[in-house]
């Protein structure tokens, strides 16, 4: 007899409804004992099987699963065919089939069946619109029993229309209305559109509302497929294929919560119309976890498949050492000590080895956020050792190695060490001591130890919530989350974060900083951005970070040159252009501390006092919004050179996104000192500095005034430095010192012709006036040339040159003063002449007890010539600080008052000279009268100080006015430098008494010089005689 074989078939049942004019289906499961050479007979004869009575049910087609072959009495041995695998129930009882196509049963044992590969489980919900009651949250309540009977009949009545129908049940209903949960088998795959055909008629008959997941319609795999787990740091790939277009699928990857995934830096999502892939080129532990792929052909049925990655992990490994400097100074020749090597806690089995300890040991600690492996390490100090060194390696299941070294510095009788200090242990010198963060934050602090000396405490812990939000905002540049749904959870936690006082260090500053930033990137790799609801947390948490509490934690540490201003202010401007707005979505600005923000339209082009120190016109506008945002306290943050050289900045920075073809008009505050000049500026992101194109400044009659073509984040910059004209050091210097030659070849004149010159009372006084004049004016631009250099001299010399240069150059116009009155009188009062006594006690009094006077009170006023009030260090002068402030005025005020009687004087004279012309009308008489003019002003000018009116010029004028200021600046600087030879000009040679003495007496002199030559030559002659 042929051997018997044991066939599960599977015998699918069409029934026709004559009601509906549909047709359902019905699995059956029949367990069949024949031989083999009898199966075609039996198929033949199935095939044909009428299953009812009214002939409505036949055999549609029929399919054998399992295989089975009894071996002796009592086990069976089933096989399951291709197509075909253990059922749930196999897996769940008999594990050590699950993975195997054939196993070994008790005989007859009626769970040794196979289910097709393409079996497709439904779950899903339907939600009634009726009351629910106690009693249908209690399964064994008749009204619990007759609700679910009465939906189970609808669904199967549609639902078994589907092809390959098995079962369905009704596990729960819960409340919210009436929501039932159910679950449907199917025996293997079917069209989507006959799964929402059958939604939808449930919807028209019932009038409830459906959710369906359905699992095994799409298949998912991974790749490469055969290797379990994924190497650390290699590539995979898992994709899911699908029989039809079910549309794009969205990916999903869970650990702990489940995120989105899309594109990133290790993620890349691709999709084909019956194929979508995810590639991973970074496996490590962020991915390792279920992917999911879920297909929303419809808004109520989702196509889901779901697969769990495994990667064999390999972890960050921080070593230490307690303590982390042993001693040998004490008795103890011989100790251990604790090698710690901490790494991050999760599921990987390592298995850890040691280098360098002795004995081997290993132990671990209790896991907890980390674990912790230690070993022994045997100290010898009679070896007289400088240090040890210890290596922990870490090897996955797939034997890949990472390991950490530590040198482990020995403190020796011969070393210098810093002392145990506020729970820092001892550490030797030129070492950095290492420590381990509170339990609520991330990473280590750090001090070292200088010639025994301690230095700071260098902290790099990261509050652990912050930690995790950095982590959060790096996976989404991963691809692990889509930024536009995790913006607001991300803004919110970092106001929180922000609004923590423990956050004062670098490490926290810079971390939520790159919070900022990796959002942002985030945002560029994905191409998204969010709406205008992140706002109000996004400007608070930005705000804190520029609290004057925090200003120290912008400092880098560990010499880091990366600037995080710069950062903070493109990440800042990124984000907000990033932001989905209109106009109408934030009603009013959002004001914080440092930052405040407003958004305005086409509408409304002026919003002129919005903000606390900017005014703002859009001139052309394209973009319907355009966002403004005022940022403060962070300008002394970033570079303030433009071109190299050295600025100040306005505490302001203003931010304007939007088209970059909109022009502003804007106004930014920074107090203007005079002749400085002033810079519009923006922040070029490219090269991280600021440059000035494509912005104007409004000049010195408008300086806070600035106009740029572009938008980006304006400020406005003043030189530290007020305008160099080249070349007007060494014009001063060279006109003053041609001046004191001047002046001291004028008083030797003076001594020479003084008795041939000075014959009445008029010529007395006027060479008396010269003569202190030239003596004053002498003395002063000496004392000007005294101190080139101010700050190599000591502070008492400049004080003293300050001093002196004040009352010299006083009574210098104090002189001018008096020569110009004893003119004006001898123009007015002709026949009235002056007393010699009265003249000359005046210009006295007039040209010293004046300007003593007048230096006096003003040393007494400005702090007892304090420096910084009464004179400056750095040019040994009088200071100007502003209109009518500064010590300076106190030489002005009586020089311009001086100048200004000396021009009244000039005009005096020349009326007198212009006087006979008008009755005159001879050509010849008006030219001479011209040159008379001429010859007047040229000849009083210098010796009146006429020249000094420029002086005024130059105060109104600001450097920044060119070509007019500098102009007026050389003219002023060239003819009173040079004063001193213009009044040897004027005042000695422009007096013909003065020439004709001079020549008379060079001429006697050289006739002397003759005569007494002829003489000798005369004695000569008769001598050879």
């Amino acid at each position: 007899m042929e051997s018997c074989t044991w066939f599960i078939l599977i015998l699918l049942g069409l029934c026709f409804k004559a009601s509906s004019g549909a047709n359902s289906t019905l699995a059956y499961y029949v367990e069949v004992q024949l031989e083999v050479g009898a199966y075609d007979n039996f198929t033949k004869l199935i095939e044909n099987l009428v299953l009812d009575s009214d002939h409505t049910t036949v055999v549609k087609d029929i399919n054998i699963t399992t295989e089975c072959r009894t071996q002796g009495s009592a086990q069976v041995n089933c096989t399951c065919n291709l197509g075909y695998t253990w059922s749930d129930e196999v897996c769940k009882n008999y594990t050590e089939c699950c993975d195997e196509n054939s196993c070994l049963f008790a005989a007859k044992n009626p769970l040794a069946m196979c289910l097709s590969e393409k079996r497709v489980l439904i779950s899903g919900t339907f939600r009634v619109a009726e009351p629910f009651t106690s009693n249908l949250a209690r399964p064994e309540s008749p009204e619990y029993k007759k609700f679910v009977n009465n939906y189970t009949e609808q669904l199967e009545n549609v639902y078994s229309t589907l092809s390959w129908f098995d079962s369905l049940k009704i596990n729960e209903l819960k409340q919210g209305s009436v929501i039932g949960l159910f679950q449907m088998l199917l025996t293997d795959q079917f069209k989507s559109s006959d799964l929402e055909n059958a939604v939808n008629k449930l919807y028209n008959s019932t009038n409830a509302t459906f959710n369906l997941i359905v699992t095994g319609l799409v298949d998912i795999t991974r790749n490469p497929e055969s290797q379990e787990p994924i190497p650390y740091e290699g590539n995979t790939s898992i994709t899911c294929t699908t029989t039809e277009n079910l549309g794009k699928p969205l990916w999903f990857f869970q650990q702990q919560q489940q995120q989105e995934v899309t594109n990133g830096t290790e993620a890349n999502v691709t999709y084909s119309p019956l194929q979508s892939t995810v590639s991973i080129n970074r496996s490590t532990e962020v991915w390792k976890g279920t992917f999911t792929c879920d297909y929303l052909k419809s808004a109520s049925i989702i196509y889901r498949a779901s697969l769990y990655l495994d990667i064999a992990l390999l972890p960050p490994i921080i070593i230490i050492s307690d303590p982390q400097f042993p001693s040998c100074i004490g008795q103890t020749r011989h100790f251990f000590i604790s090698v710690l090597c901490i790494v991050p806690n999760n599921t990987e089995i390592y298995n850890v080895s040691w280098e360098g300890n002795s004995p081997e040991s290993n132990t671990e600690a209790p896991p907890g956020k980390y674990r912790s492996y230690k070993t022994q390490k045997e100290i010898f100090c009679d070896e007289n050792p400088d240090k040890y060194t210890v290596t922990c390696t870490f090897r996955n299941r797939l034997n890949q190695t990472t390991n950490a070294s530590l040198d482990i510095p020995i403190i020796t009788k011969s070393s210098t060490y810093c002392s145990e200090d506020n729970g820092w242990q001892m550490a030797k010198s030129n070492f950095t001591a290492i420590m381990l963060c509170n339990s609520n934050a991330v990473g280590l602090k750090k001090r070292n130890c200088t010639n025994s000396i301690w230095g700071d405490v260098i902290s790099l812990c990261v509050n652990e919530d912050l930690f995790n939000l950095l982590s959060v905002t790096k996976n989404l540049q991963r691809g692990l989350g889509i930024v536009e749904k995790n913006a607001y959870d991300i803004f919110q936690r970092l106001r929180t974060s922000t609004n923590n006082q423990n956050i004062n260090s670098f490490a926290n500053v810079n971390a939520s900083v790159y919070v900022l930033e990796s959002i942002y990137s985030a945002s560029n790799i994905q191409n998204s951005g969010w709406n205008g609801t992140v706002l109000p947390d996004f400007v608070k948490s930005s705000s804190n970070l520029l609290n004057d509490s925090l200003h120290d934690s912008w400092t880098p540490v560990n010499n880091d040159t990366d600037n995080l201003a710069f950062k903070y202010l493109e990440t800042l401007e990124g984000i907000i252009h990033k932001t989905n707005l209109n106009a109408a979505s934030i009603t009013s600005a959002l004001q914080q501390e440092n930052i405040e923000l407003i958004v305005y339209n086409k509408s409304n082009k002026q919003l002129k006092g919005s903000l606390k120190n900017v005014n703002v016109s859009v001139i052309e506008i394209s973009s319907n919004v355009t966002v403004q945002t005022a940022i403060y306290n962070l300008a002394s943050k970033l570079p303030n050179t433009l071109y190299n050289e050295e600025t100040y900045v306005s505490d302001t920075i203003l931010s304007v996104v939007g088209e970059n073809n909109t022009r502003l008009s804007m106004v930014l505050k920074l107090n203007r000192l005079p002749n400085h000049q002033m810079y519009c500026v923006y922040w070029d992101s490219v090269h991280h500095w600021w440059s000035d194109k494509g912005c104007r400044w409004g000049g010195v009659n408008n300086p806070d005034h600035c106009d740029c073509d572009h938008l980006t984040s304006f400020a406005i910059m003043m030189a530290k430095e007020p305008i160099n004209l080249q070349y007007m050091e060494e014009l001063t210097y060279a006109g003053l010192g041609f001046s004191i030659v001047s002046l001291i070849l004028g008083l030797v004149i003076e001594f020479l012709v003084w008795n041939t010159v000075v014959k009445s009372n008029i010529a007395h006084f006027r060479h008396t006036v010269l003569v202190n004049i030239m003596v004053c004016l002498s003395i002063a631009d000496s004392s000007f040339l005294a101190a080139p250099v101010p700050s190599s001299s000591p502070s008492n010399w400049c004080l003293s040159l300050t001093v002196l240069k004040h009352f010299c150059y006083l009574a210098v116009f104090f002189w001018m003063l008096c020569l110009s009155l004893g003119l004006l009188h001898q123009v007015i009062f002709v026949f009235v002449p002056l007393r010699k006594n009265v003249y000359l006690g005046l210009c006295f009094f007039l040209g010293y007890v004046c300007p003593l006077i007048i230096v006096i009170v003003t040393i007494i006023t400005y702090d007892n010539a304090m420096a910084g009030q009464y004179y400056s260090t750095e040019t040994c002068w009088l200071i100007y600080v502003s209109a009518l402030k500064g010590s300076i005025h106190a030489f002005l005020f009586p020089v311009f008052v001086i100048v200004f009687l000396n021009m009244f004087t000039m005009v005096v004279v020349i009326s007198r000279i212009l006087k006979p012309t008008l009755s005159e009308g001879s050509t010849h008489d008006e030219k001479e009268i011209a040159r008379s003019i001429i010859k007047t002003v040229v000849l009083l000018t210098p010796t009146l100080g006429i020249t000094w009116i420029l002086g005024l010029f130059v105060l109104v004028l600001d450097l920044t006015l060119e070509p007019y200021a500098q102009i007026v600046n050389y003219a002023f600087t060239f003819f009173n430098s040079f004063q001193g030879f213009f009044i040897l000009l004027t005042g000695c040679f422009g007096e013909k008494r003065v020439r004709d003495a001079l020549h008379k007496r060079f001429r006697a002199q050289q006739s002397a010089y003759s005569n007494n030559e002829s003489s000798t030559r005369n004695s000569s002659t008769n001598k050879i005689k």
